[in-house]
């Protein structure tokens, strides 16, 4: 088989991977919808029962709350597809009955729960007019993309000791 029967299935592998990675974006983006949905019909049952509503209060109550809004932070952000400030985020968390009311600064605790996520490369931080920061979620399918793009780029080999003749 011909060197280049070896680069055009190469060419037409990465094609369909990247077909399928699009794919998987709109399911993901879909199951985020669907998520979302079912969080708001928990929601309203958990409001129409009110025994299971108070029981499901003291259950939040007694988990470690920082661990609720790191989570709450993160189910919000994946099923946004635009990037949030801190504010918004924290408008959002409070719309999900999650009480920061506890903390002395509730968004300090967001900033510190954005900060931890875009170390570990969860979320990315997308610049804004005046200044201000917004995070957007990295899906699975965008590192994938992005992998994807920066495996097709040509490698730069670094020779050690060797300069490059004019």
């Amino acid at each position: 088989m011909a060197t280049t029967d070896y680069h055009r299935m190469l060419l037409q592998a990465k094609q369909d991977l990247a077909r399928d990675l699009v794919k998987r974006q709109t399911l993901d983006r879909r199951i985020a919808r669907r998520q979302l949905v079912v969080s708001d019909l928990q929601n309203l049952c958990a409001e129409l029962d009110q025994k299971n509503f108070e029981k499901n209060i003291e259950r939040v109550i007694k988990k470690d709350l920082k661990a609720g809004i790191t989570e709450s932070t993160r189910v919000i952000l994946r099923e946004t597809f635009f990037p949030m400030t801190a504010s918004e985020l924290k408008e959002k968390i409070e719309a999900r009955k999650l009480q920061l009311a506890r903390y002395a600064n509730p968004l300090a605790v967001i900033h510190t729960v954005l900060k931890r996520l875009v170390q570990s490369g969860e979320v990315r931080i997308v610049p804004q007019p005046e200044g201000k920061k917004a995070y957007q979620w990295i899906s699975s399918t965008d590192k994938a993309l992005s992998e994807l793009q920066q495996s097709s780029q040509p490698a730069v080999q670094k020779l050690g000791g060797l300069k490059e003749s004019k």
